[in-house]
């Protein structure tokens, strides 16, 4: 394993900021049971939609939440990005949430806005907080000496809203964890930043992707195919040396069927014993076109080979697809979201859960070979769920969308499971769907949870040929919880 290339030069500072929790632990590990499995739209219930608030990020340029963390006094944090055009930088912000929309005593008029252009995808935007109320963000940058590769930063703002200058290197930890392979002027396999989590000790866990390490098998081609990369912080942004590989780092390779496969990282959580669980998606041969992973690390950054398969859950569990996008700790349990398919083309939404310390998967949850499947939609018109996030009582919230992608019909939506995997009809039918904009794409990217309430964050889709005038715009969507 090679060392990692920690870059020392400190960005431009932040132009405002501000603080506080993204719970890694369980809310509450109680069970819910007794509710029916597929909720009829007229199940009776006393729950009232909530009214989604927009965020006003950018007056022109699109703008995105991709995820949220607890804050202080009933209050959330969201990150994302603000870009002034359309094809302006997008720069990383964050803002302040209270139950009606954007908290304007928060940086500057209610958010932060930082000089990070962000060059990732959906979901590569990730806020959490320490327990003193520091707020850490984690995002995918440009190279520092080569634009067109990609890295890494870790952000540290104070709980007073400005760049922590005793975090990193001036507030800003820069991660190259792999130089992406040129073929011919195309650049493969990417650093890119995926999921956060935050131990006891405040350590940090960067969850991520990198370039695969050495050449392809039985050649000396260098191997373009991605790895799950997670890397340990100190407290203070420093890479802590005496974990993982002994560079602060943990890869995780999936060879399958003589050959590697890319590895897409989703979520982190950081146990209270100081071990780490991750999830994700690979696309290995003979198992369908893509499937689950979930591993676990030990508190020092070893493979726990006690867990699931010598460490690793990644096996068949529809036909063709299924992808973990987050997952959620209640007590002893994992329950992850996520999406996929047996068959056609429209995916739905799937959860499974597993044992956290064993990681025996529990084939008793769901009807669908150990899985919840079920379409937000109604109308097979294709789902997908981002994030998982434990509720109390045992309960799983997730978020996503349903329908096609840019089109009128894509929707954001969240959904909520009881403890047993079962629509929880506390909250109507148990799927709650918003039509944000007439041009598509919406969606639900993050949630967090804390005490009685939840917030969801996401945006409402501009469609395929956004315009300065016509392009995406953030919103949130605070959720009591009964």
């Amino acid at each position: 394993m090679k060392n990692l290339a920690w870059i020392t030069s400190a960005l431009a500072a932040l132009s405002a900021c501000g603080d506080n929790i993204k719970p890694e632990q369980p809310l509450d590990s109680g069970v819910d049971s007794g509710l029916p499995a597929d909720a009829s739209p007229d199940a009776p219930s006393s729950f009232t939609k909530p009214t989604p608030f927009a965020v006003p990020l950018s007056a022109t340029g699109p703008d995105q939440l991709q995820s949220a963390t607890a804050g202080p006094n009933g209050m959330f944090y969201a990150a994302g990005y603000a870009a002034a055009t359309v094809s302006g930088p997008k720069l990383v912000t964050v803002v302040r949430l209270t139950s009606t929309g954007m908290d304007t005593t928060f940086g500057q008029g209610g958010k932060a806005t930082t000089t990070l252009d962000f060059k990732g995808g959906g979901g590569e935007i990730d806020v959490a907080t320490q327990s003193d109320g520091k707020i850490i963000v984690t995002t995918t940058v440009a190279n520092l000496t080569n634009p067109a590769d990609r890295d890494i930063a870790v952000i540290r703002l104070t709980s007073a809203g400005v760049l922590d200058t005793g975090f990193g290197v001036g507030g800003i930890r820069l991660l190259d964890l792999s130089t992406a392979f040129d073929n011919n002027g195309t650049l493969t396999g990417f650093d890119a930043s995926r999921d956060l989590a935050i131990d006891a000790q405040n350590r940090i866990y960067v969850y991520g992707v990198q370039r695969g390490e050495g050449n392809i098998t039985g050649g000396t081609t260098p191997r373009t195919d991605t790895d799950f990369a997670v890397v340990r912080l100190t407290a203070n942004g420093d890479v802590d040396l005496g974990w993982g590989g002994g560079d602060g780092k943990y890869l995780q390779d999936i060879y399958s069927a003589g050959a590697h496969s890319n590895a897409t990282s989703r979520g982190i959580l950081a146990l209270a014993d100081g071990s780490v669980i991750a999830g994700g998606y690979a696309n290995s041969a003979g198992l369908g076109t893509v499937q689950p992973v979930l591993f676990k690390l030990t508190p020092a950054g070893a493979l726990d080979t006690g867990f699931a398969d010598q460490g690793m859950f990644h096996d068949t569990v529809l036909a063709l697809q299924t992808e973990i996008y987050n997952v959620a700790l209640h007590g002893t349990k994992i329950v992850t979201g996520g999406y996929g398919r047996n068959a056609g083309t429209a995916n739905d939404w799937i959860s499974m859960r597993f044992d956290a310390n064993t990681g025996v998967r529990d084939l008793a949850w769901g009807t669908t070979n150990g899985a919840v499947v079920f379409d937000p939609s109604g109308t097979m018109a294709g789902s997908n769920c981002r994030t998982a996030i434990a509720l109390p009582g045992g309960r799983t919230l997730l978020t996503g969308s349903f329908g096609p992608s840019n089109m009128p019909a894509q929707d954001a939506v969240f959904a909520i499971l009881d403890g047993s995997g079962k629509l929880d009809t506390r909250f109507g039918t148990g799927i709650v769907s918003y039509q944000l904009g007439s041009n598509g794409n919406d969606q639900f990217w993050g949630a967090a949870a804390a005490g009685t309430s939840a917030m969801v964050v996401g945006y409402k889709g501009g469609g395929a040929a956004q315009t300065d005038t016509v392009n995406d715009d953030s919103y949130g969507v605070f959720l009591p919880l009964p």
